[in-house]
């Protein structure tokens, strides 16, 4: 049996599709039926969710900014969303549900209440609105209102929270100014102290130190040699007193000379120490060295000229000692303001840095307590509500409907979706039914012409409908 092509068809008739749906009608009308019932039991049998929003405002700060700087300057967008945040943190949707009464009679933990309430994204902030989300109007327009307040109070908690910070913030860095400029005053007074002698405002006075111990360092020097010279003259002239008044008879050390010039002649002449000349010279040398020892424990008498030239002497000698001490001590001094005179460059560049750091650290404390005062200006408008705030201006109201679901737009969305499937199986199963319903459906298969046809007859409602099916001896036969 060859099946009927009816792709291969130029077109369809609307006598034909006619045809085809009064056949397939069950097709159709059945999917139809059932989604349009569907659609309206799922439009009728779906939750409604209400929202109610109330409106808020900004009203800005009392005194004007001209007068007293408002130290908050996060931007509105920026609280919005941290405000945002707050409100949709645990501890706030779990006081919320538990205020209202959400959940009721559910056995849910507390964290999967609050989860499932954040999914229900009952929350819409923007700039003006706070909107509530939930199945009941009262509790929409409850939750509205109280978000609202928990708005309002999050936002001047947290605004107060940052004018006392910044408060707190220049306390801190003022104190730490404070001590920081201590510990650089400290250290100026130490320094100063360590280097007492090299600091630049004593340059000149060290300079003209210098040249003066200069001076009295040459003075001192030319003293010393005058009294040095003095010494050896005075001592030279007792000493000439003395060989003047002295004689070989009296004088033992004149007449040791004599004979040690005596005993060097025999000597030269070669004469032994046994010869007698020799023996009897060294013999009185040794008594005239017990003589002289003698004479040195006991001295003889000196004259009042003698006594006059050792007192000079004894005072040309400390003179002379007391110029070398002061010469010493000059050239100690003076090496001693030589150093410090070098040092000083260096001293003086270091001091400059603790100054520096000084002067900084005081301009600094001078700029922090401006700002301290700014900033607790700024807390006080914080904290008496004279900054910037928000408002409630419209209150939310029982939400007259429910703004989902959207029944018609389910109940049309189903109809539609049903009359689609009851299309779709309808061209199907005619694409799939392989019998013949017409003349030309016979004829356009067979490529002959059909001689005659009998009529549907309407007498038996009961009879089945006319169907031709294709024989393999290309004959017809009514089934």
């Amino acid at each position: 049996m060859t099946a009927r092509d009816v792709r291969s068809e130029a077109g369809v008739s609307l006598g034909e599709l006619y045809g085809s749906f009064r056949r397939r009608r069950a097709w159709f009308l059945i999917p139809t039926i059932v989604g349009t019932v569907l659609s309206g039991v799922l439009a009728l049998a779906l939750p409604p969710t209400y929202e109610a929003t109330a409106t808020v405002t900004v009203e800005p700060q009392v005194i004007p900014e001209i007068l007293a700087t408002n130290t908050i300057n996060a931007k509105t967008e920026t609280r919005y969303e941290n405000l945002k945040l707050q409100l949709l943190a645990r501890d706030s949707l779990s006081s919320i549900i538990s205020d209202l009464k959400l959940f009721e009679g559910s056995t849910k933990s507390r964290e999967d209440q609050v989860e499932e309430l954040r999914k229900r994204k009952p929350i819409e902030l923007n700039s003006f609105s706070i909107a509530f989300r939930d199945r009941s109007p009262k509790i929409a327009a409850e939750g509205a209102n109280r978000l609202a307040r928990d708005f309002i109070s999050a936002n001047l908690r947290d605004r107060t929270s940052l004018a006392e910070g910044t408060t707190e913030f220049f306390d801190q860095q003022l104190q730490k100014a404070r001590t920081d400029l201590a510990d650089t005053a400290r250290q100026i007074s130490d320094y100063k102290e360590n280097y007492q002698g090299e600091l630049p405002e004593q340059l000149q006075l060290n300079r003209d130190r210098l040249e003066r111990n200069r001076l009295d360092l040459a003075t001192a020097e030319s003293k010393a040699e005058a009294a040095k010279d003095q010494v050896r003259l005075i001592t030279q002239q007792i000493q000439d007193m003395h060989t003047a008044a002295a004689s070989d008879a009296t004088d033992p050390s004149l007449r040791k000379r004599t004979l040690e010039l005596e005993l060097n002649k025999l000597l030269a002449e070669g004469k032994t120490e046994k010869y007698p000349d020799v023996v009897q010279t060294r013999a009185e040398m040794a008594k005239l060295d017990d003589l002289i020892e003698a004479q040195k424990n006991d001295p003889a008498p000196a004259s009042r000229e003698e006594m006059t030239m050792r007192d000079k002497l004894r005072d040309y000698e400390v003179d002379a000692s007391v110029y070398a001490g002061d010469i010493e001590r000059l050239k100690a001094d003076i090496a001693e303001y030589e150093q410090r005179i070098e040092n000083t460059p260096r001293r003086a560049a270091e001091l400059d840095h603790l100054e520096s750091q000084y002067k900084n650290t005081t301009e600094a404390i001078r700029t922090l307590q401006l700002k301290q005062v700014d900033a607790e200006i700024g807390r006080t408008i914080e904290t008496s509500s004279k900054g910037e705030r928000f408002r409630v201006v419209e209150s939310a109201e029982l939400p007259d409907s429910p703004i989902k679901p959207n029944r018609p737009v389910w109940f049309v969305a189903g109809v539609v979706l049903g009359m689609m499937l009851g299309v779709g199986l309808l061209v199907v199963r005619e694409m799939s039914d392989q019998s013949f319903h017409s003349v030309m459906d016979l004829q356009n298969v067979l490529g002959l012409p059909v001689l005659a046809a009998v009529p549907e007859l309407a007498a038996k409602a009961a009879a089945p409908p006319r169907r031709f099916r294709l024989l393999p001896k290309f004959g017809a036969s009514r089934v």
